[in-house]
């Protein structure tokens, strides 16, 4: 019998102990600066097809987290010239409170065919500052970048009838 409550009480600190680890941050995440908040723990979204968006990725090492962010621009189905937008992030994480820095950077190249770069070059390099805490409920990160109010998510991309590009 003494052994048996042993046993429980073993079982019971364990199951403890895994409820009190913090919930991994690697991975892909999705990037919601506009709109609200969904409340869903993993969102569903359609495969982006000709649109736009934000590919963004974390990975933890202990405290230490990294990051990446690539915005990809909507086919429009008009020829513009090639541009990159990125941002590499090192940062930390102290419980449920992540704050990430780095460099965001743009780069317009000129057009392959006409060999001009239309409109001014937004070519540059600024700091990016994310500070973000971990929701115990939908595991989403919610917070600000430069000031600014953002969300991530988890989610799952559905499939999409993507048809022909827009004209």
């Amino acid at each position: 019998m003494r052994a048996a409550g042993l046993a429980v009480v073993l079982v019971a600190c364990a199951a403890a102990a895994r409820a009190a680890e913090p919930r991994p941050l690697s991975g892909a995440w999705w990037f919601g600066d506009t709109g609200p908040e969904p409340k869903q723990a993993v969102i569903r979204v359609p495969q982006r097809c000709w649109n736009g968006g934000v590919d963004f990725t974390l990975t933890e090492t202990g405290h230490k987290v990294t990051g990446r962010a690539r915005w990809i621009e909507a086919t429009g189905g008009v020829p513009r010239p090639p541009r990159e937008e990125t941002e590499a992030l090192t940062g930390t994480r102290d419980g449920d409170h992540i704050v990430l820095t780095g460099l965001h950077k743009v780069a317009t190249f000129p057009d392959p065919i006409r060999d001009v770069v239309e409109g001014a070059p937004e070519n540059g390099t600024t700091t990016v500052r994310y500070d973000l805490r971990l929701d115990p409920k939908t595991g989403h990160l919610a917070g600000t970048r430069d000031g600014r109010p953002i969300w991530l998510a988890r989610f799952r991309t559905i499939h999409a009838d993507c048809g022909s590009p827009p004209p």
